[in-house]
């Protein structure tokens, strides 16, 4: 272990410095020659929606756009940054599609360095079928050309062409994993009650169990007049936003504290799992923030934002 030795990388200190800013992606798709905006929710779990309601990710395929400064380029140099002086910094966006066990590198098409920074601006497209299910997108520094030279206090930086020297942003889109789209089943039944919920014995839902009716199932009856849905249309909103909040609040009260720590902050969580769809939804959450300090709060919080998500596609 004496012989092993770690270079610096970009810190958030180092990033703060440097004056690091990473706009927001601004994704879009081309129909009948024309660009069509696609709205998106969450930060580092992204939700996509088209209020055309056309778009397909298989059929029309994706669009981006990107822009990142940085201000104080030069901090990232020299013995207390993380390239020596006499080398280059790249900045590239790096790109998989995990159900298609693919990868690439995006490059930024404009990169210019001025007095007042470096400005870097990325345009990229993905063709009808070139990518399905899901996209993760990790916006990276590396080293672009080594120094020909090290300086003295730079012998610990990285020095070699093509190695990652830090991470700006990572996001994931998942076009697949829609956390409205509950399990949800008809049972029609004059034994049973108007509604009820089934879970199965969670062991690890952070890596483990699926958000799949096999884990998680709500069951409605439409042997009652008060049914609130009924062959996947909503009859009475009111009582399926109730329905929802109260099955999502036992959701959450079932997580073990670390569990609902590791959900919230998005540590260690698998794709798919019962935590990763609740992650996406605590991030979806815009009508009001989730309250998690009490369960009468959450459930109140819970209401606010399940009724705009179920509401949101009659106001556009």
């Amino acid at each position: 272990m004496a012989s092993l030795k770690f270079y610096p990388t970009l810190t958030d200190e180092l990033r703060n410095d440097a004056g690091i800013n990473v706009e927001k992606y601004i994704f879009s798709y081309l129909y009948g020659g024309e660009e069509c905006g696609l709205k998106q929710k969450g930060s580092s779990s992204i939700k996509l929606s088209d209020p055309l309601e056309i778009w397909k990710v298989e059929d029309e395929g994706l669009s981006f756009r990107k822009k990142l400064t940085i201000a104080y380029p030069q901090l990232l140099y020299g013995a207390a940054g993380i390239a020596c002086q006499n080398a280059e910094i790249g900045i590239c966006i790096i790109w998989t599609n995990n159900q298609l066990t693919l990868t690439g590198c995006i490059l930024p098409e404009k990169d210019i360095t001025t007095p007042t920074g470096r400005i870097c601006e990325f345009s990229y497209s993905f063709g009808p079928g070139q990518i399905t299910g899901d996209l993760e997108l990790s916006v990276c520094l590396y080293i672009k050309k080594k120094a020909d030279s090290v300086l003295p206090g730079e012998e610990n930086l990285m020095n070699e062409e093509g190695v990652s020297i830090g991470e700006l942003e990572r996001v994931v889109i998942d076009f697949t994993s829609a956390y409205m789209e509950f399990p949800i089943e008809e049972y029609a039944s004059e034994n049973e009650p108007l509604w009820w919920v089934e879970f199965s014995q969670w062991e690890d839902p952070k890596t483990i169990e699926l958000f799949s009716k096999e884990n998680i199932c709500i069951y409605l009856n439409p042997n009652y007049s008060a049914c609130p849905m009924t062959d996947g249309n909503i009859q009475n909103l009111d009582l399926l936003v109730d329905i929802l909040s109260t099955t999502y609040l036992m959701m959450f009260n079932r997580l073990s504290e670390y569990d609902l720590k590791a959900t919230i902050e998005n540590i260690g969580l698998e794709r798919n799992t019962i935590c990763s769809i609740l992650h996406q939804f605590i991030e979806s959450c815009n009508a009001t923030e989730l309250r998690f300090e009490s369960s009468e709060k959450l459930l109140k919080s819970l209401q606010i934002n399940i009724r705009k998500k179920l509401t949101e596609g009659d106001e556009q």
